[in-house]
This record gives C-alpha cells, structure tokens and sequence, in this order.
C-alpha cells in the first residue's frame, strides 16, 4: 500500500460519511449532526471528491511535497465540523490552487489537450471555493462546482481514449459543446445563463455518447461492462440534468432534482464506474477488484434516484424522503462491498 495516503484516505472516507449524513439530515431524517449540515455540498464536492481527484493525480507524478494539497484539502472535513466554515473553504481553496499546479505541471511534461481541460474544471473549483469565502451563497457556487467534476470526468474519459482515431471533426465538436456550457456558466443563472448551459450539458452529453469507448466496452464482459454501462447511465442523467435546467417544472423541488441528477446521477455513476480502478490505483495497488455484486449497487444507483427525482418533481415529499435514503444506503454498501473485495485479493496475492 501506497504509504503516504494512509493519512489522507481516512478524511476523504470520513468527508464521504459526514456528507452523506448531512444530506439525509437535509432532507428532513433526524440525525444529530450539527452545523456541519449545511456543508452537505462542499463536503462532497470538495472535502471527499476534490481531495480523491489530487490524490489520483499526484500518485504518477512521484513529488512527495505535492501529498501535502491533498492532506490540507482533506483536513477541511475537521474544520466545517468544528463550525469554522471559513477556515475549512481556505483550506479547500488552497487544494483546488494546488491541483491546478498539478496540471500546469502535467501540461508542462505532456502539452495534451485534455490537460487543459481538466485545469479549467479545477479553475471552476477554486472559483466556488473563493465565492464561498468572499460572499458564501451555495447557489451561486453550485454552477462552478458542476464544472468542476464535468469537465474532470470529460478530461479524464478523453485521457483514456486519446488513442481512438482523432479528426477535427471530432475536435470542433467537442470545443462548440464546451463552449457553450461555458458562456451559460459565466453568464446569471435565472435568465439564459441555465438554458445555454443547460444545452452545453446536453451537447457534452451526446458528444460522449457518440466518441466515448463506453459503447465498446458494454459489449465486452466483467468489470468492463461494468464501467461501460455505469459511463452510460451517467451520460444518461446528465441529459436529464440539462432538460431539468432548461425546463422549469414549476415545483418546489425542480432545483433539488436538477443538481440531484448531476451531482448523484452523472457524479456517482463515474465514481462508481472508475472506482475499481482509481482506489486501488491510489492506494498503490496493482490489480483491479471486480466482482458481478457490485452490478447490484449501479443498478440501485439508478433506481433509487430515478424515485428521487420523479417524486420531488411530483411534490411526493416522503417518498422523495425514502429515496435519499435508500441513495445513502447504495453508496455506502457499493464502497463497503469494494474494500471487501480489495481486503480478499490482497490477502491471496501477500
């Protein structure tokens, strides 16, 4: 195992744990949480998922100083806990600067596209964290932090297709649907800003679901029909998330659906999609654990938000209640039923 991230895992699972609960205590479930239920966002966003993205891309870059980003972003979970909100988006803002510096890093040594691409998403990282500190307001900050994992997911999935054929066909495509969800971000939310953005999302959406090898892969059988089908599902519900934004359902919950189907349905199906692959990576293992229960939570996955978002936009309050967390309950069962699988290789391989 990987020594340098044993201080750091445990605040990005603690961070996973907290924001989970802090969701389900938003949602109406009585759980004594405390303040820290108000950071539901960037405990998820920034705390768990911003500290696991610097971890899984300094492990290649063999500088021992660069654990320290992930260390200080990580620490945040102790500090929103404490109640020192403004102390925990310092440190979080300090770890968006750092992984920008990654990529300028990896830019450097490689000049690939995609590169850029995945700085511009930690760009919009740290232009939430900074929001969130000057003049905290979560939907203000919440487009920026969408651009964050989008634009990560799409760098990363480019990365892993760099070597299909290329054309400029393919490339235009790609820099018109990225171009547009931009000038939707940058622009107020409440007048064009979410239906161009909207439209770019829709437009990443189908740009993936036409070049990504996810098509390929479905075909295939094991853990690459797994993430093949999970990539999908996420490509899925990030159409549903464009849809919501330029569509105004007129409900209390239309807002909740809308980040709900990108931050749960697009999020987490890439996280569950990559996660055989990244955590072991990270903890510097060298094989990938794959079992066919771990279909049993994605399809949950799927299941149990699809319930979220139809009951909310139908003002179904206790079913929507139900379903987050029957939500809550999939994504811990999914990680418990990986570090199982990751315990039992490495006992048979030591």
């Amino acid at each position: 195992m990987n020594k340098k991230i044993f201080f750091i895992l445990p605040f990005v699972l603690i961070s996973l744990i907290i924001g989970i609960l802090a969701g389900l205590f938003r949602m109406g479930w009585i759980i004594p949480i405390g303040e820290v239920a108000g950071e539901h966002g960037a405990l998820m966003t920034g705390s768990f998922l911003g500290t696991l993205i610097c971890l899984e891309r300094i492990v290649a870059l063999k500088k021992k100083w660069l654990y320290l980003i992930p260390l200080i972003s990580g620490l945040s979970v102790i500090f929103f806990y404490l109640g020192l909100q403004q102390v925990a988006f310092i440190m979080l803002t300090v770890g968006s600067l750092g992984l920008i510096y990654i990529y300028i890093d990896l830019i450097q040594r490689f000049n690939e596209y995609y590169f850029y691409i995945m700085m511009l998403g930690a760009i919009g990282w740290a232009v939430g964290n900074i929001i969130m500190i000057v003049a905290p307001f979560y939907p203000q900050v919440a487009p920026w932090w969408i651009v964050f994992i989008l634009l990560t997911v799409f760098g990363e999935r480019l990365e892993l297709s760099k070597f299909l054929p290329k054309s400029k066909r393919k490339r235009n495509s790609m820099i018109l649907a990225i171009s547009v969800f931009m000038i939707g971000i940058v622009l107020p939310y409440h007048s064009l800003g979410k239906i161009i953005s909207g439209t770019g999302l829709i437009f990443m959406a189908i740009w993936l679901l036409h070049y990504d090898i996810a098509r390929k892969s479905v075909k295939a059988h094991g853990i690459h029909r797994f993430t093949g089908s999970l990539l999908l599902a996420g490509y899925f519900w990030l159409i549903i998330c464009g849809l919501l934004m330029i569509i105004d359902f007129n409900t209390l919950y239309n807002y909740d659906a809308m980040l709900h189907s990108f931050f749960l349905g697009f999020t987490f199906s890439m996280i569950f999609a990559h996660a055989p692959i990244i955590f072991p990576g990270v903890a510097g293992f060298t094989f990938r654990p794959f079992h066919g229960s771990l279909f049993i939570w994605a399809i949950l996955l799927q299941l149990t938000l699809a319930m979220r978002i139809v009951s909310g936009l139908l003002m179904e309050s206790y079913i929507r209640k139900l379903s987050g967390l029957l939500n809550a309950v999939v994504i811990l069962l999914f990680f418990i039923n990986l570090a199982i699988l990751i315990i039992s290789i490495q006992r048979k391989t030591s």
